[in-house]
């Protein structure tokens, strides 16, 4: 189990990711070492960050530590991470503040020595999504990432509910995927796309406030 120290870091931790997320909707998708420069130079103040070399794996978490700004590892992307039982104690030791996972015992696990957590939920059709509720009512991690982002406007209120709070990705492309994203509940929408990073947020909200109002007019006139 977490110690106290580790409990108290993850209690800052969580709220710095809050914040961030107030901050800008946008959480950029960091595929490998080469985007870090970039992001940290971007409006976006989180990132999901996959697929980095292990030989590489200290360095880049350096640069993004000497950003100032949250970000999250994708275990599962980084080979020689994804099966190591050793991998979220060195990632601790690294002072990696949050951790990506498709596995209900790696969230629990990285819970446990006070990492803070996100799931990934591929929601791929219908008969998927009750699975992918059960899984993460018992991780119960920080954050849902879910997956792919356009199949989020399907999915039922009561089940966005059980997944709150949630972040969307997968194909999200324009500044309107993002706002509808958030009008759906979701607290951000994570993207590859650079010139996206920079959107600015309060045009984002608005937009998502207008989607949100148009949307209850339709529930009201049906």
């Amino acid at each position: 189990m977490a110690d106290t120290s580790g409990r108290r870091t993850r209690a800052a931790n969580i709220a710095r990711l809050r914040e961030a997320l107030q901050r800008s909707p946008v959480v950029a998708s960091v595929v490998g070492a080469e985007p870090v420069p970039a992001f940290n130079a971007a409006a976006s103040q989180v990132a999901i960050v996959a697929s980095v070399e292990l030989k590489d794996l200290a360095g880049v978490v350096a640069e993004l530590l000497d950003g100032g700004k949250f970000f999250f590892l994708n275990v599962d992307s980084c080979r020689g991470l994804a099966q190591d039982k050793g991998a979220l104690e060195y990632l601790g030791a690294l002072r990696v503040p949050g951790v990506v996972s498709t596995r209900t015992s790696l969230v629990e696990r990285a819970k446990a020595l006070g990492q803070v957590t996100m799931q990934k939920v591929f929601v791929t059709d219908r008969s998927n999504l009750p699975r992918s509720l059960t899984s993460t009512a018992m991780s119960k991690p920080d954050l849902h990432e879910l997956m792919p982002w356009p199949v989020l406007p399907r999915i039922d209120r009561a089940a966005r509910a059980e997944l709150s709070p949630f972040i969307a990705a997968g194909f999200v492309q324009h500044t309107a995927d993002v706002s509808l994203a958030l009008s759906l509940g979701a607290r951000a929408a994570a993207t590859s796309d650079r010139a996206l990073w920079d959107a600015p947020p309060a045009e984002l909200r608005a937009a998502a406030a207008r989607a949100a109002q148009a949307a209850h007019h339709r529930e009201q006139g049906a």
